[in-house]
């Protein structure tokens, strides 16, 4: 591992796929050009990291590295083409760093990289809160740049255009479920029985439990749907997406996890996986871009417009493998998990 610095940053390393994480020192960052030194205050946990270190999500990382992309905290340096931020603004951001195969850019430290581009001020919001909302950001390029919706709620006809989201409980859903009902869209949220009341709370119309018997024929009758988004999906869960969309004559769902091994959908239907991230470091999407970090989460955020998930703190870098485990199980319904690396 990288040898301690005098500033004497910490970070939560992954050795390797299969490794458990390790809890080590490592070198501050120094922020280049367009770039942000961040004191993380919170790490959302993302279900994606259990899959890097089981290599299910196959990413070629070096190792050993740091992971997380979606954290909040605190501005400590700036680059020197810095123009939206400066030092003391609390932000939340997405950092990228999976993508970049870069561990300076890993929420899971004490101090961490980010680039302006893609970082919102959150004004006195608490940094858990804000950590929580940073995977908006897979939820707006999936209704908005690969279903192709409208972010607008003018249209006189949205009433009448339906979005079904699959696992509105989880963080991923609740938040799309959020912007499509924001959007004008009428919402079919489907969850655990439970957490009815919630997935209301978040803007959806109608609510169906995904463990009824009567599940698929249930969402045929809400239907059809003009997006069908799968937030937190299994195996199973997939088929019943297959059986909705081959009784509207076909179509895509989007998965967080694409086409679970062993899952055969009907013919003219498919289950698709997007690495939503790459959209926001396209420059052709710069104007959406723009529009999410600088103008929409800045806002929604900070006027409370925004619901948030609720969030639970476990500690600190050394409750890292432990929130991944709690994941992999299935044991984190309706909150968010959340790392606070100066808790060490």
């Amino acid at each position: 591992m990288p040898r301690m610095t005098s500033t004497q940053n910490t970070a939560a390393w992954l050795p390797g796929v299969g490794k458990e994480l390790e809890v080590g020192p490592a070198d501050t960052p120094v922020p280049d050009n367009n770039e942000l030194l961040v004191e993380v205050k919170a790490v959302a946990v993302q279900p994606a990291e259990y899959k890097i270190q089981e290599g299910i999500l196959p990413f070629p990382l070096k190792y050993p590295t740091i992971v997380d992309l979606s954290f909040s905290g605190v501005v400590v340096k700036v680059g020197s083409a810095v123009t939206r931020f400066n030092i003391g603004d609390r932000i939340v951001t997405n950092s990228a760093g999976t993508i970049r195969n870069d561990s300076r850019f890993g929420g899971y430290q004490r101090y961490a990289l980010t680039t302006q581009e893609l970082t919102a001020d959150i004004g006195d919001v608490p940094f858990e809160q804000a950590a929580s909302v940073s995977n908006l950001y897979g939820a707006a390029s999936a209704l908005f740049l690969h279903f192709g919706l409208e972010k607008s709620s003018h249209s006189p006809n949205k009433k009448a255009e339906k979005v079904h989201i699959w696992g509105a409980s989880s963080s991923f859903g609740a938040y799309a479920t959020q912007l499509a009902a924001e959007a004008g869209y009428t919402v079919v949220g489907v969850a655990s029985a439970h957490n009815a009341d919630l997935v209301h709370s978040f803007g959806s119309a109608h609510f169906v439990d995904r463990k009824s018997p009567t599940v698929s024929e249930d969402l045929i009758v809400l239907g059809p749907f003009k997006a069908v988004l799968a937030a937190a999906d299994a195996a199973q869960d997939q088929m019943v997406l297959g059986s909705v969309l081959a009784a509207q004559g076909g179509g895509l769902f989007l998965s967080t996890m694409g086409l679970r091994p062993g899952v055969t959908l009907p013919e003219g239907v498919r289950g698709l996986f997007a690495q939503y991230v790459d959209d926001y470091l396209d420059l052709k999407n710069k104007e959406f871009t723009e529009w999410l970090w600088c103008d929409y989460l800045e806002q929604a955020l900070q006027s409370g417009k925004l619901r948030v998930v609720p969030v639970r703190t476990l500690g600190g870098s050394s409750k890292v493998q432990e929130a991944w485990d709690l994941l992999h199980k299935g044991a984190v319904r309706g909150e968010r998990l959340v790392i606070a690396p100066g808790l060490e």
